[in-house]
């Protein structure tokens, strides 16, 4: 597997992990669906410190919190707790751009996730909520809906849409090692996951452990859900590509939107930065 990896991501394994040899394949069989997890909340908590914003932090916080668990019955549960390892707060000025609204870390060592939000422009703070709650809950993100990685100007969705709730769903009916949530874990999950390697960030799909970091933890847990068989001739969901007319060039395949990890700001050396909102996209970001 893990020589297969390094031709996914076009490296080598390093020296120090000395030899590989091939890995044993099992004689391929048919794919077995991976089963399917029971469709429930797990326990997330979240502190809150309303310090250096307005004190309606909480509020809008319990808000956001009720409008996810109206749209995702028994799927979306956020309790507040002073003892939680994740943290709201407000970001100092400096820590945010003139255009970032909230900003997400993982401080390496520490489990949780710390959501900076900005003080002024409150008018906003109930759709960047709805973005962070979704960012608690587990979620990864950019793409379209309240997990945006920019609030639009109507300050639009007021609520999590279809689309969040079925991204929450599949997050919690499916195997972590699942990413393209097609019942099992194969050739095409692999492939995914040698993209993401070597990634930071917050929510990542890859990273199965939780820790802010795609690597080779998260290969061994990949390793051991994994099925071998043999790939299908088309990757699953897509139909086999119409052959084009003589007269006309078939039109290439369109390019993915990557999700776009953010620098550590200053002042948190090693902190993995997971994106946040901003009133306009970061590059790359829808």
């Amino acid at each position: 597997m893990a020589a297969l990896l390094a031709l996914l991501v076009g490296g080598t394994t390093s020296a120090q992990d000395g030899p590989t040899s091939a890995p044993s394949v099992p004689a391929p069989s048919a794919p077995t669906p991976t089963q399917e997890k029971t469709t429930v909340a797990p326990a997330r908590t979240v502190a809150v410190d309303a310090g250096g914003g307005p004190a309606s932090l909480t509020d809008d916080l319990t808000a956001a919190i009720a409008a996810w668990a109206k749209a995702a019955p028994d799927l979306a549960k956020l309790d507040i707790d002073a003892k939680a390892a994740s943290k709201l707060t407000y970001a100092a000025p400096a820590r945010l751009g003139p255009d970032t609204l909230s900003l997400d870390l993982r401080v390496p060592g520490r489990d949780g996730v710390e959501v900076h939000v900005a003080s002024g422009a409150p008018a906003a703070h109930p759709m960047v909520l709805l973005h962070e709650v979704g960012v608690l809950l587990g979620l990864p993100e950019g793409g379209g809906g309240v997990m945006a990685y920019a609030v639009p100007a109507s300050n639009e969705p007021t609520a999590p849409t279809t689309a969040d709730v079925q991204l929450l769903r599949a997050q919690r009916t499916y195997a972590r090692e699942d990413l393209n949530r097609d019942g099992k874990v194969d050739f095409y999950d692999l492939v995914l996951f040698g993209q993401a390697f070597g990634t930071q960030g917050v929510n990542l799909p890859a990273d199965f452990n939780g820790d802010g970091r795609v690597d080779r933890q998260d290969l061994a847990m990949l390793e051991s859900a994994y099925t071998f068989a043999p790939p299908s001739k088309t990757a699953p969901g897509r139909s086999p590509p119409a052959k084009a007319p003589s007269s006309t060039a078939p039109s290439g395949p369109s390019s993915g939107n990557g999700s776009t990890t953010l620098p550590a700001p200053t002042g948190t050396s090693g902190a993995a930065g997971g994106g946040g909102v901003s009133t306009t996209p970061p590059n790359g970001a829808p």
